[in-house]
């Protein structure tokens, strides 16, 4: 072997070794594409929100938790202001996002995550801890924004994950709902969120 090598120059196979290692690399690494570009451009655009400071030693909790929280547990138009306000920066972001990377970007965990429990959240909000006495009181405390946002939510949602995934999320929710299960379908329909006419909110 050592014969064999001496015939070549050291440049020689110093440009084999560093051919050879660019190969080697581009072989085993996945290539990057544009959906993987818009997943980074994503990420990036929401650091803030739905990522924790990776500087941070202290912080263990995201944005997007500790207002998701916070607007739990006041259940009221001040607690969950600051959380609505960042879903519709989520929502604008992800519009941006080219119709052949929708799944790439909709399969982010936390996209994933943010999307799904703050439409659960709203739906929530609007029923209350026992169902609305009447047609007129199915939005609780949420107005017409809010309302817009849990719109948006279902549209963004349906373009994602597919209308049969947002149908069966809507059935799970009339059935967990509190008190739902003492009424019959059409009664807890006309009681949710879910029943709103989003055409209504352009």
């Amino acid at each position: 072997m050592d014969r064999w090598l001496a015939q070549f120059s050291k440049n020689t196979i110093a440009f084999v070794a560093i051919v050879g290692g660019i190969l080697f690399i581009v072989l085993t690494s996945p290539p990057h594409s544009v959906c993987d570009s818009q997943i980074e451009v994503i990420k990036e655009a929401q650091k803030a929100f739905l990522y924790t400071d990776p500087k941070s030693k202290l912080v263990k909790t995201t944005k997007y938790q500790t207002l998701r929280d916070r607007c739990k547990a006041t259940n009221n138009p001040g607690g969950c202001y600051e959380l609505f306000q960042n879903m519709k920066v989520l929502l604008q972001d992800l519009s941006a996002v080219p119709s052949e990377c929708g799944s790439a970007v909709g399969g982010v965990t936390e996209v994933n995550r943010a999307l799904w429990e703050t439409a659960e959240l709203l739906v929530r909000l609007a029923w209350g801890e026992k169902p609305p006495a009447s047609y007129h009181q199915k939005f609780g405390w949420l107005d017409a924004a809010d309302i817009n946002l849990f719109c948006k939510l279902k549209a963004r949602i349906t373009y994602l994950y597919g209308e049969p995934a947002w149908n069966s999320f809507r059935e799970k929710m009339m059935a967990e709902l509190p008190g739902a299960r003492d009424l019959n379908r059409n009664q807890v329909w006309e009681m949710i969120l879910f029943s709103e006419n989003c055409a209504r909110y352009p």
